[in-house]
């Protein structure tokens, strides 16, 4: 279905069609908006304190032992000069384990006891990242930093959490790794913002990114298909028809749905730019499959937040792609009775009763009351409705809201700083895609934008950002996203060696 969207043929029928047309005229007028206009402009934070951090690197990066290069003479340090230039050249590459995130961390895990290398490989890999990024500036000199408009927030975000922090931990080792869940993901950002060279780098790590998210989604039909037995209580007990749900290797249909949604829009500007039948055909399966196992996981949230990403998607970019999200929304509930079930029973009082006695409404609640009894300092982080407490506090559950999470455990503070840096995150975000002229990097970078977007509308009914998986692969395709104005189109080397 959604390859014919963009068949020649008819991009007459569907250009001229009323709701295509009506999103012209909606994308005219926020073009002239005050509001996008404010988007698109530079933050009043970044020709002010923010500039304090370049600033400061430019005079201290100088004062570093600068690896001895080829032809310079001198002795060469621990690793000789033409190691780090190949290094720095060929960081992009640890790009693409990444992809496989799901899958390594299944790997290790699989028939092992949590800990050990299983529990610290992304942690050591990080590590392995950032040093590499050290390796890259020290190279090619500060400039290779990339400064964006999220340096500030994000520089008050790790200061206000770190001090919340010790404002508030009555337990120290629940608070550090209750703290870790907000700080160490985010540093991703800064890999994938700092890691790639050209765009082709970008648009090689998406292509892998689908095809993991494709591999995800084989198994997970496949499980439904098998009709693999579930948890009880992913199910509603007066809900029928759900007779299994995809989790493929993540473990949560929920967490899989969350990913499907995140990877979907990608998927969809791949057939986009497309320019022969291969491709074409390739990335219209790879969607199909995505979409099919991502109604497979019955996931309610990540089926609300995958519709407003395709609908942004749609809206700045493509809206031919309203038909086929129309299409399938409404085809979806009449070709399977479980679908219609699961959408029907979330607005029946059965689930009003259910979800206020022991479900989403009853953990809301409970949050709220937290919230108001430590409006200013929170439970403290680790304490409260997250996979922390879970393991540390007896009595305590998933309250299926970040935000809400974040309040109770750093109260209203930590909830504005946090919404703060997300806000200013999407903006920056936006930012990043108005800047881009070609059509093809327009469409990946809304792709990328709009599965973020659905990422932070899921952490309204999910704790999406616990999953290391998830909070990994939005900081990182957030720094991706706004590192691709700033990259080159080619594949020339930046470091010539002398001589050369």
């Amino acid at each position: 279905m959604l390859e014919v969207l963009f068949l020649p043929g008819l991009t007459e029928i569907t250009s001229t069609s009323l709701s295509c047309r009506l999103i012209q005229v909606i994308r005219g007028a926020w073009s002239h908006s005050l509001f996008a206009d404010w988007l698109r402009k530079d933050p009043a934070w970044v020709a002010g304190p923010s500039m304090v951090i370049p600033k400061f690197w430019r005079r201290v990066l100088p004062l570093w032992p600068r690896p001895t290069l080829p032809g310079e003479g001198g002795k060469p340090g621990i690793l000789d000069g033409s190691s780090l230039p190949a290094i720095a050249d060929g960081a992009w590459l640890l790009l693409l384990p990444l992809c496989a995130y799901p899958l390594i961390d299944y790997a290790l895990r699989l028939g092992r006891p949590a800990g050990g290398l299983a529990g610290t490989w992304d942690d050591l890999f990080l590590l392995l990242c950032l040093s590499v990024v050290a390796v890259r500036v020290m190279v090619r000199g500060v400039t290779a930093y990339r400064n964006t408009d999220l340096q500030l927030p994000l520089f008050i975000y790790f200061g206000m959490f770190i001090f919340m922090f010790f404002l508030r931990s009555p337990e120290t080792m629940v608070g550090i790794e209750g703290l870790r869940v907000y700080l160490e993901y985010a540093l991703w950002f800064f890999v994938g913002l700092n890691l790639p060279d050209n765009k082709r780098q970008v648009k090689t790590f998406t292509a892998h990114l689908i095809l993991v998210g494709v591999i995800l989604a084989v198994h997970g039909i496949g499980q439904y298909v098998a009709n693999v037995p579930i948890p009880a209580n992913w199910v509603d007990q007066a809900e029928a028809g759900v007779r299994s749900r995809a989790f493929s290797v993540v473990g949560s249909p929920n967490i899989l749905g969350s990913l499907l949604a995140l990877i979907l829009p990608l998927s969809i500007a791949g057939l986009s730019n497309a320019g022969t039948w291969r491709p074409r055909t390739g990335y219209a399966v790879a969607t199909l499959v995505l979409g099919l196992c991502l109604f497979l996981t019955f996931s309610r949230g990540a089926w609300l937040a995958a519709f407003a990403g395709l609908v942004l998607f749609a809206f700045l970019r493509n809206p031919r792609i309203l038909w086929a999200v129309g299409g399938v929304a409404v085809a979806a509930p009449l070709i399977s009775p479980s679908v219609a079930g699961r959408l029907l029973y979330m607005f029946s009082s059965g689930y009003i009763v259910s979800s206020e006695r022991s479900g989403r409404v009853a953990r809301w609640q409970a949050a709220i009351e937290k919230v108001s009894q430590h409006p200013w300092l929170g439970e403290g982080f680790g304490r409260f409705g997250g996979a922390v407490a879970t393991r540390a506090i007896p009595g305590s559950f998933y309250v299926d809201n970040f935000y809400l999470k974040t309040a109770a455990e750093s109260g209203l503070p930590g909830l504005a700083v946090l919404i703060w840096v997300l806000a200013s995150a999407w903006r920056a975000g936006y930012r990043a895609f108005a800047l881009l002229t070609q059509r093809a990097e327009k469409t990946l970078a809304a792709a990328f934008l709009s599965g973020l977007t659905a990422v932070l509308i899921h952490n309204c009914v999910e704790n999406v950002f616990e999953a290391p998986l998830m909070s990994t692969f939005f900081w990182l395709l957030l720094g991706l996203l706004l590192a691709m104005p700033k990259l080159r189109d080619g594949e020339e080397k930046v470091f010539k060696q002398p001589g050369s």
